[in-house]
């Protein structure tokens, strides 16, 4: 009885979404289109870009009850990941309803489709539904992990074009939007465009490359900014310490090229023991159980 309930539940909750969601998204383009410009705006991923009308239209009623302590670290991982001019805060909490709400409704359907029983029924909604819910937390996590290791790659050859432009006989900023414009794109140059784009509406040199320390969150770049603070402070050789911090980076990243190198043989003793082993097992001792099947011995022995 309990089951016939729940598929019953499920399927109707899956038909009455399937028939509200067209009627919802229908009028929340149609709004979307009249009253939002969306020119200053990222491209979203496809599947984001499919639902952009639906969470803009109804991202003002989760923004007006957004604390904002949470707004603004909400706000702060998208920066940090790529994605501050792709959705705001809001947005990112409806998104992560809505893909709880559609693992919910796909539990339903394959409950209703599959006959499946009480315990695979909840089995499928405790597995699927917290996978739903945490999944764009893990997605934005990884996102800001690849594009920090982006960052660290170029950042050094940032800093050696940098230091041979300043000895070229270039100004600082001059230098700064050469070596920008040399580097391949990607985070690093979309970040240093940034800062000089700050830079050319008013703001001054430190603040913006303060901000730039702020959205990236990583030592060498904290390291730059400092260096670089403190050479307008004391009117010290920027040339010479910016030649120092492009060799430190140099160094730091041969070292974890070498940490990389070091940790590939531990990495890879589980396939060989899992894969390998067995197979060479397998082809050494073949030929030996068959000499011994064709001597005899078994049957001797039984």
């Amino acid at each position: 009885m309990f089951e016939q309930s729940t598929i019953f539940v499920s399927a109707a909750l899956a038909g009455l979404a399937l028939g509200l969601v067209p009627l919802i998204w229908i009028s929340a383009a149609r709004s979307y289109q009249k009253d939002f410009d969306e020119s200053w705006r990222d491209a979203p991923p496809p599947l984001l870009r499919l639902a952009r009308p639906l969470l803009r239209s109804l991202a003002p009623l989760v923004d007006d009850n957004l604390e904002p302590k949470r707004r603004d670290r909400i706000s702060r991982r998208l920066t940090e990941g790529g994605l501050g001019y792709t959705l705001t805060a809001a947005e990112l909490i409806m998104v992560r309803w809505l893909l709880t709400l559609s693992a919910v409704i796909a539990v339903g359907w394959l409950s209703n489709a599959y006959r499946l029983w009480t315990s695979s029924y909840l089995v499928l909604l405790v597995g699927l539904v917290p996978l739903a819910f945490f999944y764009i937390d893990i997605w934005l996590r990884d996102a800001t992990k690849t594009r920090r290791l982006r960052i660290e790659k170029d950042f050094p050859f940032f800093l050696d074009i940098l230091v041979l432009s300043m000895r070229a006989g270039l100004a600082f900023p001059s230098a700064f939007q050469e070596a920008t414009s040399q580097l391949p794109h990607g985070p690093m140059r979309q970040e240093l465009a940034r800062v000089i784009r700050e830079v050319r509406t008013g703001l001054s040199r430190r603040d913006a490359l303060s901000r730039f320390a702020e959205r990236i969150r990583l030592a060498s770049i904290s390291n730059f900014v400092a260096v670089v603070a403190q050479a307008e402070d004391t009117g010290g050789s920027l040339t010479t310490a910016l030649t120092e911090q492009a060799r430190q980076r140099r160094r730091e990243r041969f070292q974890r090229a070498e940490k990389l190198a070091n940790q590939a043989p531990v990495k890879l003793l589980f396939p060989l023991v899992a894969f390998l082993f067995p197979v060479t097992f397998i082809i050494l001792g073949f030929p030996i159980v068959t000499e011994i099947k064709d001597s005899g011995l078994f049957s001797l022995g039984s």
